[in-house]
């Protein structure tokens, strides 16, 4: 993939951390504003809709557990305005529930369902990692891997990340390989928590079958689940794998795989998306 402007040359005004602190409300109704530079064309970036919806639960219920999963449905554009009304919707001893809905312009755009738990003491570990298509047991170090090219007709909020490409063929590039691995990162990362880092990180790559387009063309993420196999300790670089499992029928079946630098899993990902073209 071509080279990506240097980090510099990026819009980078308010910060993850920035919209974080500028949250007002508790008691499950709470209220973010998304500037034009978190947007994808008409809508917010699905990462930072469900990135705000864990800040708004943290602020609602402050004595949840660690996350462990999320699923997300997106329903309709979410415009600068968002409303997230938080509902706890069990709290167990394995694990507790909690519903967000995402309202822009008095209108349902997002639900967002999270799942926490403590952790529990197990004899039973283990780390086990099919082998991928795209053979890379050992990846380059972020540092030496090229930028991700990014057009200048791309989605606003791209200029919020740091993408490295290690292997795979660029968007609308007409590959026969709908499968990259990437190291992401947010540029402005020191004042937002790993959790919601990991949220808002997770969701700014193209849809792998993008790979395969000869031309440009629509996407759109409908569903997207993450469980959380370890939460990192730091907002830095993750590897992102991303194959398009199967796109048919104006759908794409996406999986995603998140390891940290040590090659140790910190998620799976799993996303539908609706291919217009």
């Amino acid at each position: 993939m071509s080279q990506q402007p240097a980090p510099n040359d990026v819009i980078d005004t308010l910060t993850l951390g920035d919209l974080v602190r500028d949250m007002s409300g508790t008691d499950g109704g709470v209220s973010a504003g998304i500037p034009a530079d978190w947007m994808q064309g008409r809508t917010a970036f699905g990462g930072i809709t469900a990135a705000l919806a864990l800040a708004a639960t943290r602020r609602s219920l402050p004595d949840l557990p660690m996350l462990r999963s999320m699923q997300v449905s997106f329903l309709r554009p979410i415009t600068d305005q968002v409303e997230f009304v938080v509902t706890l919707i069990r709290a167990g001893r394995a694990a507790s529930f909690v519903q967000v809905d995402c309202f822009s312009e008095g209108k349902i755009g997002a639900r967002v369902n999270f799942v926490f738990g403590a952790a529990r003491e197990t004899r039973y570990v283990q780390d086990y990692t099919p082998s991928p298509s795209l053979p890379s047991p050992s990846l380059p170090a972020p540092e030496t891997c090229p930028h991700m090219a990014r057009r200048a007709s791309g989605p606003a909020f791209a200029g919020k990340f740091e993408a490295r490409v290690v292997e795979g063929d660029e968007p609308v590039s007409g590959s026969d390989r709908p499968e990259s691995i990437v190291w992401s990162r947010l540029i402005a990362r020191d004042d937002v928590t790993p959790e919601i880092a990991l949220i808002c990180n997770a969701d700014n790559l193209p849809p792998a079958a993008m790979a395969t387009f000869t031309e440009p063309a629509p996407v759109s993420t409908i569903t997207w689940s993450l469980d959380i196999a370890r939460m990192p300790s730091h907002t830095d670089w993750l590897s992102i794998r991303s194959t398009s499992k199967q796109a048919a029928e104006g759908y794409s079946v996406q999986d995603m795989e998140l390891r940290d630098r040590e090659g140790l899993l910190v998620g799976s990902a799993q996303q539908l998306v609706a291919l217009f073209g």
